[in-house]
């Protein structure tokens, strides 16, 4: 028998309270670590392990026009889940699914067994009625999330304006993209506890976590006259055989965007999804992200340029043979018979390429870019939209006195039709070059504003003076022969018409845009429109008679709709009733064909060149008023 002795004892003793003691010891440090270091953290794991939750989508801010009328509002769906644990017949709930909700049998049912999750999403925004349906069958391990789905009453109205959103109700586009961070809102959840099986425990462990709503959009947009330039489109767009149209109203004196639309479009409701390249080409706000050469409607910013900088007045005149020689280049005026001696006025009122290429060159290359700064080109407005061009100026260290010349009338430059109307107002409003904007405020549910956009001058671009010159002028251009009241019987609306040629790879293409841009009342604008056609193809180019009947119809809508009354002058009504039958012209010199013409009092344009008119529009027989214009082909 082994003997102990007290030393020994004692040893094996402290070795033993040592141990004890670092067991201890490492058992509280692992206890510390686990419920005070990474207790919060170990916590959300078991929460996690234990929680179902799906998402309780926040309602999508409204959008409402100016009027406050709804643009785009949104209304509860439902998102459909399958809990494959809680399933007691996958057969029955795969059936049901696939059946009320239009879904491949198989596929669903492979997700209705998949129990490697903890639920699977079988369709989102789901109508109530189809999901009451579902209800009524009381199957288990189906579950409903609420969501929203956009709904625009107005279907095709302010297409590229308004955008539209994903399916999960992100903004994708237009002011739904721009906008989304306010319009979304913040989604809230429905909680549930299962067990280890992950079977849920019982419903009255359900928790509801309440969402925001998102804000609502008010906007300078007023539906009624959206809807009347909206209406113009298909007519446009069939009776013109566009490629495309765009039109804009805006308030000169505010920036704000009163109407906007383009053609082709679609039904918001309905976007055009399954082919991308279509849907990313159709929903594009060309407004705002394409430029084209205004043509004959720049003409009114170089004349305000001339008259701003003393280079000209209206003392002045000139003589066009048809043609200027800049550079060794001879530039045509589109009249090549040319317009002879006339004035300032009498220039932009018959449109003389011969009278802006002299204001051009007169200004002379810093002057005119320094203007052209002025007006907003070669830069973006600040609109509140993505995708805004800033449109193509050339570098002024490359131009020479042939480029100047071609853009003193609207060749050579190119500008979005937003960047146009906008400098354009500025001519009319006085002299401000204003901010455009969409938005004019964004609001809670309450009404309570969160965000508020103001008119913003963005430069002074010319004298209140020389803007009244302006005025006056281009009230002129749409009344000579016609009665001062005559572009609408009644009412002092002023334009001007302009006429592009395209560009393609660098090449006259021989296609064109024409255009017109009109303001009421002319000598205080508050609406000032912009009608682009994008190749035209029914047998005339020029803006006078592709665009310009159009914005006739547009503006005597808009005076109806406004209850604004003609002003009562008789004679001027006298002047503008349709009592000149156009005669048969075809065949007869041009020379002939244009006095007997001027004889009736109609206006000519003339297309292509030769002495022998081959086409008119419009045909023979078609009742005109005085002063009407009238398209020859040589």
């Amino acid at each position: 028998m082994k003997k102990y002795n007290v030393i020994n004892i004692q040893k094996r003793l402290i070795t033993i309270v040592v141990l004890s003691t670092f067991v201890v010891m490492a058992l509280f440090t692992r206890l510390f670590v686990v419920q005070v270091i990474n207790g919060n953290g170990l916590r959300e794991m078991a929460i996690s392990q234990w929680e179902r939750s799906l998402p309780i989508t926040a309602k999508r801010g409204t959008i409402y026009d100016a009027n406050g009328l709804e643009l785009a509002v949104s209304y509860t769906t439902y998102d459909v889940y399958v809990r494959a644990v809680n399933v007691e017949d996958s057969v029955s709930v795969a059936t049901v699914l696939s059946d009320e909700l239009d879904l491949d049998f198989n596929k669903t049912l492979e997700k209705v067994k998949n129990r490697t999750v903890s639920e699977t999403l079988i369709k989102m925004q789901v109508e109530k009625s189809t999901v009451a349906k579902i209800l009524k069958k009381q199957l288990k391990g189906i579950y409903f999330a609420e969501n929203n789905k956009r709904y625009y009453p107005f279907s095709n109205y302010l297409t590229q304006v308004l955008g539209f959103t994903t399916i999960d109700n992100v903004g994708q586009s237009g002011l739904e993209a721009y906008y989304n961070t306010y319009l979304k809102g913040t989604d809230g959840y429905t909680i549930s506890f299962s067990d280890v099986r992950g079977k849920e425990i019982s419903v009255e462990t359900t928790k509801y976590l309440a969402g925001t709503d998102g804000l609502n959009l008010e906007l300078t947009i007023d539906v009624g006259l959206q809807s009347i330039i909206e209406e113009q489109l298909p007519i446009i767009m069939q009776e013109q055989k566009a490629k495309g149209v765009s039109i804009t109203m805006m308030n000169p004196n505010t920036g704000e965007i009163l109407a906007m639309a383009s053609s082709p479009n679609f039904d918001l409701n309905n976007p055009p999804r399954e082919n991308i390249a279509d849907l990313f080409s159709i929903s594009k706000n060309k407004t705002i992200t394409d430029v084209y050469e205004p043509g004959s409607t720049f003409k009114i910013l170089t004349m305000g340029m001339a008259l701003e900088s003393g280079v000209a007045s209206l003392d002045d005149t000139f003589y066009d043979p048809g043609y200027r020689i800049v550079d060794g280049q001879k530039i045509k005026c589109w009249k090549h018979i040319g317009h002879g001696h006339q004035t300032l006025t009498q220039g932009l009122c018959n449109s003389c390429n011969a009278v802006f290429i002299d204001l051009a060159l007169r200004l002379g290359q810093e002057k005119f870019y320094s203007y052209l700064d002025k007006f907003g080109f070669g830069k973006t407005t600040g609109i509140d939209f993505y995708g805004e061009s800033g449109g193509i100026i050339m570098n002024p260290a490359l131009v020479k006195n042939v480029d100047l010349a071609r853009m003193g009338f609207g060749q050579a430059v190119a500008v979005t039709p937003l960047q146009q109307i906008t400098a354009i107002s500025s001519a009319l409003n006085g002299g401000n070059l204003m901010k455009p904007y969409f938005v004019k405020s964004i609001k809670t549910s309450s009404g309570q504003v969160v965000m508020e956009n103001s008119p913003q001058v963005v430069n002074k671009v010319l004298s209140s003076d020389t803007s009244s010159k302006l005025r006056v002028m281009l009230e002129e251009v749409v009344s000579v022969g016609t009665g001062k009241y005559s572009f609408v019987p009644g009412y002092s609306v002023s334009g001007k018409t302009g006429t592009t040629q395209k560009y393609e790879n660098g090449k006259i293409s021989g296609t064109y845009i024409a255009s017109f841009v009109g303001a009421y009342p002319a000598q205080n604008p508050e609406y000032i429109l912009l009608i682009c056609v994008d190749e035209p193809n029914a047998g005339s180019y020029y803006g006078s008679i592709v665009a310009s009947p159009y914005a006739k119809k547009i503006f005597s809508n808009l005076f109806t709709y406004k209850n604004i009354a003609p002003l009562n002058i008789e004679n001027d009504f006298v002047k503008v009733k349709e009592t000149i039958s156009m005669p048969y012209v075809e065949g007869l010199s041009l020379a002939d064909a244009v006095s007997k013409l001027n004889a009736l009092g109609l206006q000519v344009e003339i297309a292509g060149e030769g002495s022998f008119v081959l086409e008119q529009l419009p045909p023979a027989g078609t009742m005109l008023f005085e002063g009407a214009i009238v398209q020859l082909t040589c």
